[in-house]
């Protein structure tokens, strides 16, 4: 799929006035692959954070990379923006779900949303499971947090 969206793009690069970006823009679809990799393999809340900033960070420049005008800066400044929010509620929803638990792994995670010590802090963990989901809709443009993916799309 990647080298079908790298052949569609060359010849899109080539045809516009983008020739400055025509050696970044493989470099950067690589490593947003290889981010993508790393979050299909973490086994962590740290590792799955580090590797979808490495994702967003690649799309960021991809969205600001082909300059158009004022448009384009102002929809690669709010996406920017709006990722750094998420990135916000996502590290205060993991770093409550961290104080409770006391553990980034997934599994502990589960163990303890299993066990009988999950009553005695409900709404705690509750709270920490919605900042972390809200985090994740902001992050992945997913239903109730998807309004401002109109605007990035058409200002690109």
């Amino acid at each position: 799929m990647t080298l079908i969206v790298l052949l569609i793009s060359e010849s899109k690069i080539k045809v516009g006035k983008m020739l400055v970006c025509a050696n970044e823009f493989p470099l950067i679809i690589g490593f947003s692959i290889f981010f993508m990799f790393l979050v299909t393999s973490s086994y962590d809340f740290f590792g799955m954070y580090l590797a979808i900033e490495g994702l967003s960070l690649t799309l960021y420049t991809l969205a600001a990379l082909l300059y158009q005008g004022v448009v384009a800066v102002e929809a690669a400044i709010k996406y920017f923006s709006l990722g750094a929010f998420s990135t916000g509620i996502l590290l205060f929803g993991i770093s409550t779900l961290f104080n409770l638990i006391g553990s980034l792994d997934f599994l502990e995670v589960q163990y303890y949303l299993r066990s009988e010590e999950l009553f005695d802090n409900f709404e705690e963990v509750k709270f920490s499971l919605i900042c972390i989901l809200f985090g994740f809709f902001f992050k992945f443009a997913a239903f109730p947090c998807h309004v401002w993916v109109a605007d990035v799309y058409e200002g690109i």
